[in-house]
């Protein structure tokens, strides 16, 4: 079944809402506020108050699916359970396909409106951390590690955890993201450095497997040799969104891209940024093929 859930999630996302706003994640900000202000004199009178806020952020709607499978299970063949693992993985994947997130920013790149790049960026991706400006190079970059980052973080993370673990996996990587990125202006940085190592945790195994399929998916001496180099390394100092840029740079590195030009027209020149980017969104196709290849196969053998 869950081979099945997945094709399906995957032809929704793609074919019928890929420009509509399927869920709004504000719900979570406002759920988060809700039991933080409950436990605020808790953390007020114990050192792990704030842990306490946590186990009720994840406990309450892990619990609450836990209830809602445990009915549906068996109901009109399974097909209630089937919705409602549709549902959890809908909700977790990205709002935007990664070729139509290239394919936007590109337009605005291309045309030299490094002004409408930095507000593409602040919205898509909800960070202050941006480049200059001026620095063109410096935007196309960010923008290639930013969609290598939220595809994995959106798609490839998902496929492992709730192949391993079913739709709770995923709700749990799920209210993991949200609570990195739904917070108020200020957090405690106990509350930081324990996310952190709760995504450290999640993304650990998915990073490496993708960064091997990168290996397989792009050029396999280059990527291979820095897996090899960094596999084994864990620390929540270590930022993923850099280390998996790099992996995919490497794998990206001498790969030919094809201009979308329709046959019997002129090449449009693209500067190197540009073909980056669509090198990388191709990578990213072809690993994404290769791990929907191997789940396919597992379900087949039955593992």
């Amino acid at each position: 079944m869950k081979f099945l859930v997945i094709l399906i999630c995957l032809m929704v996302n793609y074919l019928w809402l890929k420009d509509f706003d399927r869920f709004n994640d504000g719900w979570f900000f406002r759920f988060r506020c809700r039991i933080e202000d409950w436990a605020a004199d808790l953390v007020n009178k114990t050192s792990l108050g704030w842990l306490a806020a946590f186990v009720l952020i994840y406990g309450l709607p892990l619990l609450s699916l836990a209830l809602i499978l445990f009915l549906t299970a068996g109901s009109v063949f399974g097909l209630v359970t089937m919705v409602v693992h549709i549902l959890i993985l809908l909700v977790a994947f990205d709002r935007t396909q990664p070729g139509q997130l290239a394919k936007n920013f590109l337009e605005k790149f291309r045309g030299g409106d490094m002004g409408a790049c930095i507000d593409f960026l602040k919205q898509e991706f909800h960070t202050t951390s941006l480049p200059d400006g001026d620095d063109k190079d410096g935007i196309g970059r960010y923008f290639s590690k930013q969609l290598t980052y939220r595809s994995f973080e959106k798609m490839f993370v998902m496929f492992f955890w709730y192949m391993c673990t079913g739709a709770l996996g995923i709700l749990f990587s799920y209210i993991s993201y949200q609570l990195r990125d739904s917070h108020r202006e200020r957090q405690l940085q106990k509350q930081v450095d324990f996310i952190s190592l709760v995504l450290q945790v999640l993304e650990w195994v998915p990073l490496r497997l993708l960064a091997l399929t990168f290996s397989l998916a792009g050029n396999f001496v280059q990527c291979f040799e820095n897996v090899r180099n960094s596999f084994w390394h864990f620390s929540i100092e270590t930022s993923n969104a850099d280390l998996l840029y790099g992996y995919a740079g490497c794998a990206a590195s001498g790969m030919v891209v094809n201009s979308d030009a329709e046959e019997g027209e002129e090449a449009v020149p693209q500067d190197s940024e540009s073909m980056e980017i669509q090198a990388i969104l191709g990578l990213l196709e072809r690993s994404q093929a290769i791990w929907l290849s191997v789940l396919a196969l597992i379900t087949i053998v039955g593992l």
